[in-house]
């Protein structure tokens, strides 16, 4: 099941690893190309952080739309530049 936020953003609500996307904030708005980059970097991130709470997956979401909000648009390097600076990966 797809549905579309408020943001532009279109989230799989398969299951609870895509939750943390619906919580991103309501003030941005992406295009689709820019949105399935964001899902892709989640994606990758969640994948990388198993079995984390929803709390990470919110905070990792967020963090990802702060730096896609400053013009980065590869999924590996947001992934990366989150985790790092959440404090996942070094």
């Amino acid at each position: 099941m797809q549905c579309e936020s408020g943001n532009g953003l279109v989230t799989a609500h398969a299951g609870r690893r895509e939750s943390a996307m619906v919580h991103i904030p309501p003030f941005t708005n992406f295009d689709p190309e820019t949105a399935a980059t964001l899902r892709a970097a989640y994606n990758e991130a969640i994948a990388r952080l198993i079995d984390q709470p929803d709390f990470v997956r919110e905070l990792i979401a967020k963090r990802l739309v702060t730096l896609a909000a400053r013009g980065e648009r590869n999924a590996h390097r947001l992934c990366d530049e989150a985790l790092i600076v959440e404090g996942f990966l070094n």
